[in-house]
């Protein structure tokens, strides 16, 4: 089982590092479907995810899909994003460690359905930098609480401002490693306790994706992978609601 939990955190964060959404959304459904316990699956998902996101940002550098040398406007963004994020992750977090795993279950799909429809049906609106926070406060607080909805919301919503594709993959990237990392140690001394199998093969599988995933940025275009990558997110929230939702 683990060595299957090691290659779905390659083939998400691939898809991931080269897309900017859609690890954490599709593994953590994933996850609770194969059975494992979702206070366990979703500080194991945002530890990786750091990993692989630090991986694939100094990648997404070297192919120059953005510039973080100084404060460039890149540099901005991530800022912009980051900043209300990390004061989101505290609710978020707070949150899932009290609600009840049923509850819980309930949020991830119904949120893994809705950034699919996002996917394949985004919401257009007009760049502003009041937005860029908006944003960063509601994907970190998706991401603290369920371990997904980050990059949906982030990538998706940078692109359908007026950013290029390329430097959103790349910003959401760099952005989601601080707050991943935020997220995965309030879960750790909020939660009390964690099993280390599942996160180091996630690690694993995060880093290894990681460095593959920007060479797809920098060399192909994205348009029907994310169309795919949609529709395999509605289809795991269903199955979510479906089979793990308890009556």
């Amino acid at each position: 089982m683990l060595i299957f939990v090691l290659i779905l955190a390659i083939l998400f964060e691939l898809v991931d590092s080269s897309l900017g959404m859609m690890y954490g959304t599709l593994l953590s459904p994933t996850l609770i479907l194969l059975g494992f316990d979702t206070k366990l699956v979703v500080p194991s998902i945002v530890i990786s995810q750091a990993l692989g996101g630090a991986v694939a940002t100094f990648r997404h550098s070297k192919y120059k899909s953005a510039n973080f040398s100084g404060m460039t406007r890149d540099t901005k963004i991530v800022l912009a994003v980051v900043i209300p994020g990390l004061m989101a992750v505290f609710l978020g977090v707070f949150v899932a460690v009290r609600l009840p795993t049923n509850w819980l279950n309930l949020y991830i799909a119904l949120l893994v359905i809705a950034m699919g429809v996002l996917c394949i049906r985004p919401v257009y609106y007009k760049f502003a930098w009041w937005k860029m926070w908006m944003i960063g406060w509601l994907s970190a607080f998706n991401k603290a609480l369920s371990g997904g909805g980050y990059g949906p919301v982030t990538s998706t919503g940078k692109v359908l401002g007026g950013l290029d594709a390329k430097t959103s993959v790349a910003t959401t990237t760099f952005a989601e490693v601080p707050i991943c990392l935020a997220s995965f140690v309030l879960w750790y001394f909020m939660s009390g306790k964690l099993s280390w199998a599942l996160p180091i093969m996630l690690c694993l599988g995060g880093g290894l994706g990681g460095f593959i995933g920007p060479y797809i940025t920098y060399k192909f275009n994205s348009k029907w992978l994310k169309m795919a990558v949609g529709v395999l997110a509605i289809v795991c929230g269903v199955l979510v609601l479906a089979l793990r939702m308890k009556v």
